[in-house]
């Protein structure tokens, strides 16, 4: 368990990393899942910029829920690309082809941020992806979009544990149940893992 001074450290390590993204933006958007590392920088950057968070799903899938959500309960401005079927099936097929060396997995988990990129109008994106270690693959995917991943970059390699990133959103003043939010993958969040089991492209 980390401790609080771990956690103080943290804190003004991201707070920095995020004031250098969105410094001399009129406006920022981020990738926002509703899961707790995109609600810690939804909280950190909404106080040095005109932020929306945009989020990308089905309707009815946990990601737009919590998004719907955090707009009443937190005040957020959200933005909802809501994906159809054919949606999930183009964006998946587009980057299955730049990128034919990834997995299912990290392709399926690739197009809710590539659905958001679609959305903002222009400028770099903020995303919450990158708590975890990526591959290889996944690291040069990602480096062929316009986002930038401020936990992954003050990480700095090591794997950031849910309870740092827990810790440091309840010593921000997210409410509890918000920061005990489960875990889900991105494409489970935005409900089109089945979608795209079920489609035919996705078994070619």
């Amino acid at each position: 368990m980390a401790s609080s001074r771990d956690v103080d450290v943290f804190v003004r390590r991201l707070e920095n990393r995020v004031a250098q993204e969105v410094k001399g933006r009129p406006r920022t958007a981020l990738a926002y899942s509703g899961g707790l590392a995109s609600t810690l920088l939804a909280m950190i950057a909404r106080k040095r910029c005109a932020l929306v968070c945009v989020v990308a799903g089905i309707e009815g899938s946990p990601d737009v829920q919590a998004a719907r959500a955090a707009k009443l309960h937190l005040d957020y401005r959200v933005e909802y690309d809501i994906l159809s079927r054919a949606d999930a099936i183009r964006i998946r097929a587009q980057i299955a082809t730049a990128h034919p060396k990834l997995t299912r997995s990290d392709i399926d988990n690739l197009v809710p941020l590539h659905a958001a990129l679609e959305t903002a109008d222009g400028g770099p994106m903020l995303s919450g992806f990158g708590p975890s270690r990526f591959g290889a693959g996944m690291v040069a995917a990602l480096r062929r979009v316009d986002v930038t991943f401020p936990i992954h970059a003050v990480a700095r390699g090591a794997t950031v544990s849910r309870a740092m990133l827990r810790d440091a959103a309840l010593m921000l003043g997210l409410p509890t149940p918000w920061a005990h939010v489960a875990h889900r993958s991105p494409a489970e969040g935005a409900g089109i893992r089945e979608v795209l089991r079920s489609s035919v492209r996705y078994h070619e």
